[in-house]
């Protein structure tokens, strides 16, 4: 005979289970909730940056832009050395020197308020490829003469990158004159130097903007001068720490070499040197050029930018 059971459930355990099934799906729900909600949270954050970039206003334009010291950049007039380029070649430029500032950085001591660092060369290739000037933005100085840099950083920030054809970088003269190291043997791209600091530059812009033509411009042939004695010393025989100047330039022209980005020498057979007297005939200190020096510097420029 076959016996047949019947399974007769206790209602109220039925009850207990279909709570307990409803709860532990609740519980999912909410797992993935969170889960999704924190996914959604890194996706934006990831994205941020894009968004913050696609609002950035880009309403200047220019086909070169100039990133470096005073030697170029001291003079923001009609007789600046940039604004002569663009009229002796018609391109449309932008003037984002900064005088004191240096191709490395110079902060060692980590100083709170040392807002040189974030002017140096590598600094701002990193925000120009970044396309991202939040940390130059912090930098404010009450010093009169360097009270412009906050004009020139926002500028910058609204600079059409897709426009520049051309980048002209000239640093060198304060590196020298600060004493900062060339290089780090135990490190190429040691920003503390001026070898790192321009590779690392260098690879900045190349990654971001790959057909950009950079021209590196070393320093001129300069003299220290003494008020009363007109020229005390000069560049072949004052070492500040680093070495000798043409030691930077030649620096320079083979980090060019080696990165595939070209190099204008205004430091050989440029200025006129054989007698103590000539530091006058294209400077106004022995270091920055005079409107003769600038007339000159430009020419050479707007020269070489139209011969490619």
């Amino acid at each position: 005979m076959q016996r047949t059971f019947r399974v007769c459930p206790n209602k109220s355990g039925f009850e207990r289970n279909g709570s307990g099934l409803k709860a532990e799906k609740q519980g999912n729900r909410r797992k993935q909730k969170t889960v999704y909600g924190i996914c959604g949270i890194l996706l934006i954050l990831a994205l941020l940056p894009l968004l913050l970039r696609s609002n950035r206003q880009t309403d200047i334009q220019a086909e070169v832009l100039f990133l470096g010291d005073s030697l170029i950049g001291q003079y923001r007039d009609e007789t600046s050395i940039p604004w002569l380029v663009s009229r002796q070649t018609g391109m449309t430029v932008f003037n984002g020197d900064f005088g004191g500032t240096t191709m490395s950085q110079q902060n060692r001591e980590g100083q709170d308020a040392f807002y040189w660092n974030g002017l140096s060369f590598s600094q701002l290739a990193k925000a120009a490829a970044a396309q991202d000037f939040g940390g130059q933005q912090t930098i404010r100085t009450k010093d009169y003469v360097t009270m412009h840099f906050g004009d020139i950083v926002d500028e910058l920030d609204r600079l059409d990158f897709s426009s520049v054809r051309t980048l002209v970088v000239s640093y060198g003269m304060n590196d020298y004159t600060t004493g900062s190291p060339i290089r780090n043997p135990d490190n190429p791209e040691d920003t503390y130097t001026m070898e790192g600091a321009m590779r690392a530059g260098i690879r900045f812009l190349r990654q971001s903007y790959p057909s950009l033509r950079i021209i590196f411009v070393s320093p001129t042939y300069c003299w220290f001068l003494n008020s009363e004695e007109g020229a005390r010393s000069n560049c072949e025989n004052r070492d500040f720490g680093g070495g000798y100047l043409e030691e930077y330039v030649e620096a320079q022209r083979g980090v060019a070499q080696e990165c595939g980005v070209e190099f204008l020498d205004l430091y050989h057979e440029y200025y006129p040197h054989e007698n103590e007297a000539d530091w006058n005939l294209y400077t106004e200190d022995g270091v920055h050029p005079n409107e003769a020096g600038r007339q000159k510097m430009a020419e050479t420029l707007a020269a070489y930018l139209q011969n490619l």
